[in-house]
């Protein structure tokens, strides 16, 4: 992620890379990550209570590419405001190998179902520049993760021994999540920078408790005067306790992959 740095108003050339330097810095891009996407949802039938594993039992495919964006801006001496943005949703079809339980209702071993997930993050992270020199940059900050996830399974059920009839289970929160975070940057020369990060926090807010880590590491070439390009490894795990009145269970997902991007600063 993006780090604070003292402004450097003048635009004579540096010896430091400009992301270290500049004002503004906005990295726009795809995301490919590995993800794993697993849900319960409190029910009684048989006294059991099962996760739902969406890439092993309904096939959802744990590959997936989105956009994604950081954009950072530099106030003061030492302040910086910090932002992220990706989304992620996949739908799939399948006939189903085993029983899949979800809020007392049963969705039967060989039945063709429909299922998909949702999940989006906006990241705003407010954070203060410490003990660096002009090619290190630390520093330390607070943030604010904002989650939206959604999930639904639609097929046909069994009723009491009945005829089957089409059914749809759907589950949804919205969550926000505050965070403790850290940054590390270094200016390798004028062309090339090492950026790493990592935000983490387990809480009880409301009607949500749980555990968030975020965590970046890459490099940037700087190409042009004002537009480079980077490289990003960004992980992310989520373990969402959910306490609603219609839904209680567990969310539980982690997205893990490269962040491929152009950059531009000023």
């Amino acid at each position: 992620m993006l780090a604070a740095t003292n402004l450097v108003h003048s635009k004579e050339p540096s010896n430091v890379h400009p992301s270290l330097t500049d004002q503004f810095v906005l990295d726009l891009g795809m995301y490919f990550p590995e993800r794993s996407v697993r849900i319960s949802v409190d029910g009684t039938i048989a006294g059991v209570n099962r996760d739902i594993d969406f890439e092993k039992q309904v096939g959802l495919s744990k590959s997936d590419e989105t956009f994604s964006a950081d954009f950072g801006w530099r106030f003061g001496e030492k302040w910086s405001l910090l932002t992220q943005y990706f989304q992620s949703s996949g739908t799939t079809g399948s006939v189903l190998n085993e029983d899949v339980e979800w809020n007392d209702v049963v969705f039967g071993q060989g039945s063709n179902i429909v299922a998909g997930q949702d999940f989006s993050v906006i990241r705003a992270f407010f954070g203060r520049q410490f003990g660096t020199s002009e090619r290190h940059d630390f520093g330390l900050g607070i943030g604010l993760h904002w989650i939206e996830i959604g999930a639904f399974i639609e097929g046909e059920i069994i009723v009491d021994g009945g005829p089957s009839m089409f059914h749809r289970e759907s589950v949804s929160a919205e969550a926000p999540l505050p965070n403790f975070g850290a940054w590390y940057r270094y200016s390798i020369s004028p062309k090339w920078a090492f950026k790493s990060r990592v935000d983490w926090l387990n809480a009880d807010i409301g009607d949500y408790s749980g555990a968030i880590t975020n965590i970046g590491l890459g490099v940037n070439y700087q190409m042009f005067e004002n537009f480079g390009i980077g490289l990003n490894y960004n992980a992310l795990d989520l373990d969402l306790h959910v306490n609603k009145t219609d839904w209680h269970g567990q969310f539980n997902t982690s997205y893990k992959g490269v962040f491929a991007y152009i950059s531009t600063s000023w």
